[in-house]
C-alpha cells in the first residue's frame, strides 16, 4: 500500500495546475467547470504575490462559462480571450460579452482568434513580476505547450 501511495503523491498530470519553468510565471490548468475553475483560484491565492494576472481563457461553448468566469474574476487583472473551434468552441466575442456583463472593464479584455495568439500577446506584454493563467480547455493549454509559443518575453 505504501507503494501505491508513494505514486499517487508523485503523479504530475500535464495541464492540470502545471507551472511552466522560467519567468513569469506561468500556470497551465484545463479547468472548464465550476468545481475546477474554483481549485485553479484556490491555488492562485496561494501562489504568493504577483503585481498582475494576465488570463489567456478560451473554452468550449457548452461549459457553465459564467460560473467558471466568476471562480477566476477576483484573481484576474486583464483577459486575453481566445476563440475555440467550430462547432463547439466559444468564440471570443461571446466571451468578452460574458465578462463585460461579470464586470470587467472592456479595456482589461483582448480578443484572439485562437488560444496561440492570445498566449504569444500576453508573453510579450507581461511583465516578468507578473504571472499568466492558460485555461479553460485542453485547447488552450496545448497553446502554451507548443515550445515556440514559449519564448522569453
Amino acid at each position: 500500500m505504501g507503494a501505491v501511495r508513494e505514486g499517487l503523491v508523485s503523479v504530475e498530470l500535464p495541464g492540470r495546475l502545471q507551472v511552466l519553468p522560467g519567468r513569469p510565471v506561468t500556470v497551465l490548468d484545463v479547468a472548464h467547470n465550476p468545481q475546477a475553475a474554483a481549485a485553479l483560484a484556490d491555488s492562485l491565492a496561494s501562489m504568493g504575490f504577483h503585481p498582475q494576472t494576465w488570463a489567456v481563457f478560451g473554452i468550449m461553448a457548452d461549459k457553465d462559462i459564467g460560473s467558471v468566469i466568476a471562480a477566476l474574476l477576483p484573481r484576474v487583472d486583464r483577459w486575453y480571450v481566445a476563440s475555440l473551434p467550430p462547432p463547439r468552441g466559444a468564440t471570443a466575442e461571446d466571451l468578452r460579452m460574458r465578462l463585460e456583463a461579470a464586470g470587467v472593464a472592456p479595456a482589461a479584455i483582448r480578443d484572439f482568434n485562437d488560444p496561440a495568439s492570445a498566449y504569444r500577446a500576453a508573453r510579450e506584454e507581461v511583465a516578468e513580476a507578473d504571472r499568466i493563467i492558460v485555461f479553460g480547455s485542453f485547447l488552450t493549454v496545448a497553446a502554451a505547450l507548443v515550445p515556440t509559443d514559449r519564448r522569453a518575453a
